[in-house]
């Protein structure tokens, strides 16, 4: 069962990576297979790192920095870029037009306020950590017989700092490109979504923000929301009063 779960959660990375260049036109000229086929080569040649009498050391340093600030940042500006720059209320429109069920205000609470304060709470009481206590990992005594907290070299250190730097300077970096008018995937249709067919079958009407909603998520009387700027357009009109 173990193999099994392990070569699922490998496949879904990987083919998260080999689309992610693919639509990225990296290597226009060059099929999928031989993309996924260098990816799984290179996993395999960067692995073996972890195969030598220091491996454990290397996988908590990588477990320790690489899997856990990186992926709290990352979620933190997930919950930001979905709640206050693309909308809370746009956001819930979305997958009710999905989904045909709305979701409750349990979860645009958790969206918009909860799991932000949750996660920058754990990060700056990890960071302060950090700062107090130091870095250290268990390291195997051979005199004693018995594993000691060792702390990490500063060559270490500047590898972690690199770890969690490589993941999330994407986030600022895009933003920075795309106000230089560079995009990394060129559009190459239109956008398009189907939501008036999507409408018709699940029935839905424009969704009228209540007063509880008006007053958590700052919708305002127009339609639109944020706690600094409108990212929200007015709300739709029903064809007969835009006729």
């Amino acid at each position: 069962m173990l193999f099994t779960l392990g070569i699922d959660s490998q496949f879904g990375t990987l083919e998260g990576v080999s689309t992610s260049l693919m639509d990225m036109k990296l290597f226009p000229n060059v099929p999928k297979e031989m993309i996924t086929g260098f990816l799984c080569v290179s996993c395999c040649v960067i692995s073996m790192c972890f195969a030598n009498g220091a491996g454990s050391y290397i996988f908590q340093l990588m477990d320790s920095f690489a899997g856990s600030y990186t992926l709290l940042i990352i979620a933190f500006f997930e919950c930001i870029g979905v709640s206050y720059i693309y909308g809370i209320k746009r956001f819930a429109d979305d997958i009710e037009l999905m989904t045909g069920s709305r979701p409750g205000l349990y979860w645009m609470l958790c969206w918009k306020y909860i799991s932000p304060i949750a996660m920058i709470t754990i990060l700056v009481a990890s960071f302060l950590e950090l700062a107090s206590e130091g870095s250290s990992y268990p390291g195997w005594n051979a005199l004693t017989g018995t594993t000691d907290r060792l702390e990490w070299p500063h060559w270490c250190i500047v590898v972690a700092i690199l770890l969690i730097l490589v993941s999330i300077l994407w986030i600022p970096g895009v933003a920075i490109l795309r106000l230089c008018g560079i995009n990394v995937i060129e559009d190459s249709e239109p956008a398009w979504f189907p939501s008036a067919e999507l409408r018709d079958v699940h029935g839905i009407v424009p969704h009228e923000p209540t007063d509880v909603e008006i007053s958590l998520f700052c919708i305002r009387a127009d339609g639109s929301e944020g706690l600094c700027c409108p990212t929200y357009g007015p709300r739709e009109q029903p064809l007969d009063e835009e006729e």
